[in-house]
């Protein structure tokens, strides 16, 4: 016995005596995908990204995608009472990060935390983006941020009640890691202490783990990036949790993110 597939992406009579058929072709760059329509004999369109978002009756949309992952994206072609329809997997692996002080890559990288006006100090808000081995910070400041030295906490297995547990982040932290320094020179420390207390042992310097770019000003903000290797960081997947704490010269605290000593502060969590 025989048996013949039937293709439903092939066309129908009344495509194929109309001459309609839709089809396109796409460039990604980072989230932003520019669509290039090569439809034939369409009147209208109807784009879905297949996102959450909303549908685009343009020709050739550019589409904004929020996450890394596979798309089904699908293009009807329509003209009158007939339409002709195509589907493709766009695969976003999101910006290529470079740390260099030119911040224009995290442009359609979504905010993952911003502090209240009020709130905070001289740090404000944070995107984040992970891709390969890389933990890619960016953080935005007040003209008073320059990250004389820095503490940033790591939750690397998403537990709060492991690690270093800090009454600065009362609802959540739990940190194995410990980040302190600056730009210049610091390092990367493991909490050692099985009661959660202030015990830390190298893991390795700023130079082996970290790559800082120059703060810089723009439009009133003190903005830097950084990435962290996050093989320094033991067996990371899934979400990390962290905090950041801003320290003048004498090693006063004048700037957190997200803000602490709050009721409400806990770890900030982001997906890998």
């Amino acid at each position: 016995m025989l048996l013949f597939q039937i293709i439903t992406g092939s066309c129908s009579k009344d495509e194929e005596s109309s001459g309609l058929k839709a089809v396109f072709s796409y460039v990604p760059d980072g989230f932003k995908v520019s669509f290039t329509n090569f439809s034939t004999n369409a009147k209208s369109y109807r784009w879905e990204f297949n996102d959450g978002s909303e549908e685009s009756s343009l020709k050739n949309p550019v589409h904004i995608f929020k996450a890394k992952g596979d798309y089904t994206v699908k293009l009807t072609a329509i003209s009158g009472e007939t339409e002709s329809v195509f589907e493709d997997i766009v695969t976003i692996l999101g910006p290529n990060i470079k740390i260099d002080g030119d911040f224009s890559d995290w442009e359609y990288v979504d905010y993952a935390f911003s502090n209240e006006a009020d709130q905070g100090g001289t740090l404000r808000a944070v995107k984040v983006f992970a891709y390969g081995n890389k933990i890619n910070f960016y953080f935005e400041g007040t003209p008073e941020m320059n990250l004389e030295v820095f503490d940033m906490f790591i939750n690397s297995d998403n537990d709060p009640s492991t690690g270093f547990l800090s009454w600065q982040w009362p609802v959540a932290s739990g940190a194995e890691f410990l980040l302190e320094g600056n730009a210049a020179g610091g390092s990367v420390y493991l909490n050692t202490d099985p009661n959660h207390g202030w015990a830390w042992e190298e893991q390795a310097t700023f130079a082996e783990a970290c790559n800082f770019s120059e703060i810089k000003n723009v439009n009133d903000f003190h903005i830097i990036e950084f990435s962290v290797d996050k093989t320094k960081l033991g067996n990371v997947s899934g979400f990390i949790t962290f905090s950041i704490s801003e320290l003048n010269a004498s090693w006063a605290a004048i700037g957190s993110l997200p803000a602490k000593e709050l009721p409400t502060s806990a770890f900030l969590s982001v997906k890998m």
